[in-house]
């Protein structure tokens, strides 16, 4: 989305661009050039037409190799397949036994005794080969829904506190997609913020969060004729950090330290450069 003239103009993002005039120029750094294509590649996660023809490749490649092992099985009709495998196990030590007389016997025992264990222990090499694929499958397929319940946790969070701060509901696809690449779930559940690329405060909640987008994504307000064109919902019923140099209060510091509580508190102070009870910050450097 775009702000021109006092108007807000819709723009939307595909995975691939024909030219780099197609792509919104704050999001020109998430996309890299590729055979005369520009593909999105800055955010993790998102599948490319590439991937998804990968994925569609390897589905056809496995029916292919299903449909000729169903055919190569098809030759032993119904024949006990459990059966047959106990006879072949059994083979090696045959012909241990047919190697010469009974005097040469004795020699050959220990050669037969291991012959026979391995013959025994095949079927359970094969069953515990079974279980290890299994076992990887449900591996993979759990950790799949790990992340996918974390992503699902962290979009909640978000969206509630959006909601509150009055983001606009044209700006929600950008903040969520925005979102995705700043927040975890830490181990006891909470979610912040974390070590990023971009220039967003790691450790705070959606909602101080949000409160700090309003400097660099104002587009995610509406605008306003008054003098405060932000959502009269953010932290603490404040759309300005009362820690920040420019809307520096004691009183509205000691407000949020009281209704919402020193963690709260703690994080907007970390969000505008200082601490509670600490020194007002020097002014943001803009760009």
């Amino acid at each position: 989305m775009e702000q021109k003239n006092g108007e807000i103009k819709k723009m939307s993002l595909n995975f691939t661009h024909d030219t780099i005039d197609e792509i919104p120029e704050n999001y020109r750094d998430l996309y890299t050039e590729r055979d005369g294509k520009h593909v999105l590649t800055g955010i993790a996660g998102v599948k490319t037409q590439a991937d998804i023809d990968r994925m569609q490749t390897g589905l056809t490649k496995e029916r292919e190799e299903h449909k000729a092992t169903k055919e190569r099985l098809s030759k032993w009709g119904d024949l006990d397949h459990d059966e047959v495998l106990a006879k072949l196990d059994k083979i090696p030590e045959l012909e241990v036994l047919a190697k010469g007389n009974k005097e040469e016997f004795e020699t050959k025992l220990e050669e037969l005794t291991e012959t026979r264990i391995g013959s025994r222990m095949a079927p359970v090499e094969r069953e515990n080969k079974t279980l290890k694929e299994k076992l990887q499958e449900t591996t993979t397929e759990l950790e799949t829904m790990k992340v996918a319940a974390k992503k699902r946790v962290i979009q909640d969070d978000v969206m509630a506190a959006a909601q509150t701060a009055k983001v606009i509901p044209e700006a929600m696809p950008d903040m969520k997609l925005f979102a995705e690449t700043v927040f975890e779930v830490t181990e006891d559940g909470a979610v912040l913020t974390k070590e990023n690329p971009y220039g967003v405060t790691p450790g705070l909640s959606a909602d101080v969060w949000l409160q700090e987008m309003q400097e660099s994504r104002p587009h995610w307000w509406p605008l306003s004729s008054g003098g405060d064109s932000k959502g009269s919902g953010g932290v603490a019923g404040m759309s300005q950090n009362p820690f920040s140099h420019d809307h520096w209060n004691m009183t509205k510091q000691g407000q949020v330290v009281t209704e919402h509580g020193m963690e709260k508190a703690t994080q907007m102070a970390k969000a505008a450069g200082t601490t509670v009870g600490g020194m007002r910050p020097a002014p943001k450097k803009t760009t």
